[in-house]
This record gives structure tokens, C-alpha cells and sequence, in this order.
């Protein structure tokens, strides 16, 4: 067991958080410790195949399987309990006969086998049977009572259970574990708590009795509403079931309620799913019956929840694919305004060059010019506008996008659904919509300035010039000087465009002058070309 204890996280710690995170990893993780007890099973019955094995050797194997099968595979547990009272015959030895008929009528009981245990039992008269087995006997109603009661919950069953447990104490040894276990259970309810946490100071950490104990003081402070305290020893005792492989494990199904209750829907589905399993698996029928009807509807409820968080993502992304079509016709927009911008500077050109032609006189040239700049200004004024409002509604969307990742994040937390929460915190999709916004900028730019790179080179020397690498349009200084060209010099306007700080737009810009032939000269020379 020590092997498996330390597979698992945050098992010293004691909040309840810990613990929880402790039991979801062990669930998903319990087909691990299944495997470790296979193995060890394995190793037991190759025994059997050893030479010239006699059959009190066999007994000793046959009930060490028992033991290991039981509440593990029942099926299993009744084939070598059958084997033990057949070996006993075999060997005429009536104490191991008994011993494993009580051991068969106790894995009958729990199979659901009621009759064939019952037949057992009623064969066997306490006076008759030695003292030592006598603790066995009652052991074995004891057992078959509390899985019949289950079926049957008669006040006279109820009776004869208290009997039978009063006559076990009665036999046990008073220096026993076991014994100061039962003393505690026979104590007024309002001493039990003090005394089972008194005795589990006593008993390993972990182990089967330490289940019961945990189960025991779970059950207490739920009945007293103390729901976290209730939670953390029934944490414990289900830890311990699945550390031990025991499949008979009541305290996850106790769990698997609270958590419905709280209304962690999603964590009560996988600890009653887990809780079925086990009892399917085991053959363990009365679990079976009473873990099938919560199951049932807890498996309703999870489902329901799943398909509505599964149309709320479905909303989110539709929302956002139409957020992502406005964008791309906003930007085709924005590419035409620009396109229209290029003509314009083009027609300027071709005015001036008429105004130059046709040498009017000086009145008139300076009215012509005049108006010539006039339209220029408000040209730069249109350009500065579509370029701000294009980097503004690219920007935004990239902050939007960002916003709706962090509610969905904020969505899947609360309602824990870790996968999504693993996919929908990547920023990706920001990282990706950034990088098509530069590209969508560089393209736009290079159309209206295709040798905007060579002429910034020009005013560069000759070994500080700039080489891009391949396939790249432009980098990021590159591009603080492309908004410098349109006119755009406020640097905190540069700054929130390339998502950067003000500070990192200087030094950029500080760089690049010590780089120039002349760096005095070398932004008025650049923005004036």
C-alpha cells in the first residue's frame, strides 16, 4: 500500500481542498491500485502451481485468494471459498469446513445470494462450534443481516442484528482494536464522536479499519450539519477504499450526494459513476440496487448541463465568427479608403505638375497652390482618419476577442470543466488575430509605399542598413517608421498599436537615428521624402 500512497498529490495536507483534489486523482487514477492487487493475486495463486502440493497447502492458498477477492471480485471470492470447503472435506478437517462456509455465506449474502447464505448459516448451531469460531459465526450473520436488511429493513431482523453484534462483543478480546471499536458503537450517540476520534489515533493510516472508523465520524458531523468536516472523513474513507482496492466503498456514494446537494453536478456524476462501477464490477448486488437511482438521475442532470454548456460555446463562437466577419469588412473598407487616398495623391501630383505648365501668373498661381494644399491637408486629414479607425477597430477586436476568452474562461471555472478551461485560456486566437492585423497593415502599406524600405535604407550607413528576413513584409521598427511616414508621430498612438510601451518606441527611434548617415537630419529628411 505504501507504494500507492505516495502516487498521489498534496496527501499531507488536511484542507479539504487537498483532500478533494487527493480523491478526484485516485478516481481517476483507481484502475492503477486494481492493477497492483491483480499482480499481487497473481503471485499468490502461482503457488498452486508449485510441485507435490498438498491439500492443506491449498487451503492456505485458496483462503489467501479469498481474502484478496473479497469485496474485490466476488464471483472470484465465492469460487475459492468453494475450493476451501471442498479442500477441507477432502482433508476431513471440520474447523477449516466451517470457517469457510462462514466465509461463503458471507460472500453469498453480499452477491445477493440471500438463500444459499441463509442455508449456510442455519446448519451451524453456535453451542456446537468451538470458541474461536464462535466470533466468525457472528460475524457471518451479522454480515448476511446487513445486506438482507437492506431488501427486507423487518424490525426483527433489526433485533437479531443487535443480538448477534452483542454476542461478538462479547467474544472479542478486550485488548482488540476491534473491541474498543464495538465499545465505541455501543455508546450513547452524543459520546460516539469523541470516542471514534479518540480511536482512530490508534489504528494505520489508511488502512480498512481506518475507513470505518472515518466513514463512522463522517456520518456524526453530517448528522450534526458540520458538511466540511462530514466531507473530510468521508474523504478519508473513500481514499482509503480505493488505496485498498475495496470496492464495497459506501463513503464515495455518501460524497457523490453531497455534491448534488452543493450542486457540483459534475463531481457527483464521477463519484457515483465511480461508485457503480465498482459495485458492477465487484458483483457487490445490494450496492448495485442502491447506487442505480441516483446514478440514474444524477447521469440526467450531468448530461442536461453538459448539452446546455455545449450550446452556450456553440453561441459564443457564432458570435464571434460574425464579430470576425465585420472585422474582415471593415478592413476591405478601410483598403479601399486607402486605395482612394493613393489616387488622390496621384491626381495632386498631376495638378501640380499642370500648375507648373501652364505658368499663369502669380495670383493666380498662389490661388491654385492654395487650394492645392488645402486639399492636401485634407487628404492627410482623411488618411489619418481611416488609418487611426483601422487600427482602432483592429485593436479593439483584438481586446474583444481577449474579453471573451476570459469569460469563457471564468464560465468553464465555475462550472469546473477543466478540458475547457486548458483550451480556452490559450491565447492563441489573440496572438494569431495580432499577427494578421501587422500583415494586414504591412500589405496596405507596401501597396502605398513599395519602396519604403529602400528609402529609409538610403539615409542609413551602408553596415547599419536593414535586411529582412525572408517572407517578412516588415518588423517592428520597420513598422514605427511606416506610421511616422503617414503622418502618425504621437508616440503613444504608435505605442498601443504595436501593443508596446511608449518607452520601447524611443528607444527604437533612438536606435535607428545613431544608425543614420546623419542623424540629425535623418527623421526630417525620412518624413519629408
Amino acid at each position: 500500500m505504501g507504494v500507492m500512497l505516495f502516487s498521489l498529490p498534496s496527501f499531507g495536507k488536511d484542507d479539504l481542498r487537498a483532500l478533494y483534489d487527493s480523491l478526484d486523482y485516485a478516481v481517476a487514477h483507481k484502475g492503477l491500485y486494481a492493477q497492483e492487487k491483480t499482480k499481487r493475486i497473481d503471485e499468490i495463486r502461482s503457488a498452486l502451481s508449485y510441485p507435490n502440493l498438498n491439500d492443506v497447502n491449498k487451503y492456505v492458498v485458496y483462503n489467501q485468494l479469498y481474502n484478496e477477492y473479497w469485496k474485490f471480485d466476488l464471483d472470484s471470492a465465492i469460487h475459492y471459498a468453494r475450493l476451501e470447503v471442498e479442500t477441507a472435506i477432502r482433508i476431513n478437517d471440520d474447523y477449516r469446513q466451517t470457517q469457510a462456509e462462514f466465509q461463503l455465506a458471507t460472500s453469498y449474502a453480499m452477491h445477493g445470494m440471500y438463500l444459499q447464505a441463509e442455508q449456510i448459516l442455519n446448519k451451524h448451531s453456535v453451542e456446537k462450534l468451538p470458541k474461536d469460531l464462535r466470533a466468525e459465526y457472528y460475524n457471518a450473520n451479522i454480515q448476511f443481516l446487513q445486506y438482507y436488511l437492506y431488501t427486507s429493513n423487518s424490525p426483527e431482523d433489526e433485533m437479531m442484528q443487535r443480538n448477534y453484534r452483542d454476542s461478538l462483543y462479547a467474544t472479542q478480546d478486550q485488548s482488540s482494536i476491534e473491541y474498543r471499536l464495538a465499545l465505541v458503537e455501543r455508546m450513547p450517540e452524543n459520546q460516539r464522536l469523541a470516542g471514534y476520534t479518540r480511536l482512530i489515533d490508534l489504528v494505520e493510516r489508511y488502512s480498512p479499519l481506518y475507513a470505518r472508523i472515518s466513514y463512522n465520524i463522517g456520518t456524526i458531523y453530517a448528522q450534526q450539519n458540520n458538511r466540511d468536516e462530514a466531507k473530510k472523513n468521508l474523504i478519508r474513507s473513500a481514499l482509503s477504499d480505493i488505496f485498498n482496492v475495496t470496492r464495497e466503498n459506501q463513503s464515495i456514494y455518501e460524497l457523490a450526494l453531497l455534491s448534488y446537494e452543493d450542486g457540483d453536478y459534475a463531481r457527483a456524476y464521477r463519484y457515483a459513476q465511480s461508485s457503480f462501477e465498482d459495485a458492477i464490477t465487484a458483483g457487490i448486488q445490494f450496492r448495485v440496487a442502491q447506487v442505480s437511482g441516483f446514478y440514474s438521475i444524477i447521469t440526467d442532470v450531468y448530461q442536461r448541463r453538459e448539452a446546455d454548456d455545449k450550446q452556450s460555446l456553440i453561441n459564443i463562437i457564432v458570435l464571434s465568427g460574425i464579430l470576425l466577419l465585420c472585422l474582415i469588412i471593415a478592413v476591405f473598407f478601410i483598403f479601399q479608403q486607402l486605395k482612394k487616398i493613393m489616387r488622390i495623391r496621384k491626381d495632386l501630383a498631376n495638378s501640380n505638375d499642370e500648375l507648373q505648365r501652364l505658368n499663369e501668373t502669380l495670383n493666380k498661381m498662389n490661388a491654385q497652390l492654395h487650394s492645392s494644399n488645402s486639399l492636401l491637408q485634407e487628404n492627410n486629414a482623411i488618411k489619418e482618419q481611416y488609418i487611426g479607425q483601422f487600427f482602432n477597430i483592429c485593436s479593439g477586436y483584438i481586446d474583444k476577442i481577449g474579453d471573451y476568452q476570459n469569460v469563457l474562461y471564468r464560465l468553464a471555472v465555475n462550472k469546473h470543466y477543466d478540458e475547457l478551461v486548458k483550451k480556452l485560456r490559450s491565447t492563441t486566437l489573440i496572438d494569431s488575430e495580432t499577427e494578421a492585423l501587422y500583415h494586414h497593415f504591412d500589405t496596405i502599406f507596401l501597396n502605398l509605399f513599395p519602396t519604403f524600405v529602400a528609402d529609409l535604407n538610403s539615409l542609413l550607413r551602408e553596415e547599419e542598413r536593414i535586411v529582412l528576413k525572408q517572407d517578412t513584409l516588415l518588423n517592428k521598427e520597420l513598422r514605427i517608421y511606416a506610421l511616422l511616414r503617414l503622418g502618425i508621430t504621437d508616440s503613444e498612438k504608435i505605442a498601443n498599436f504595436l501593443r508596446c510601451s511608449t518607452s520601447t518606441i524611443y528607444n527604437y527611434r533612438t536606435k535607428m537615428r545613431n544608425r543614420a548617415i546623419d542623424k540629425n537630419t535623418f527623421e526630417d529628411k525620412f518624413i519629408n521624402n
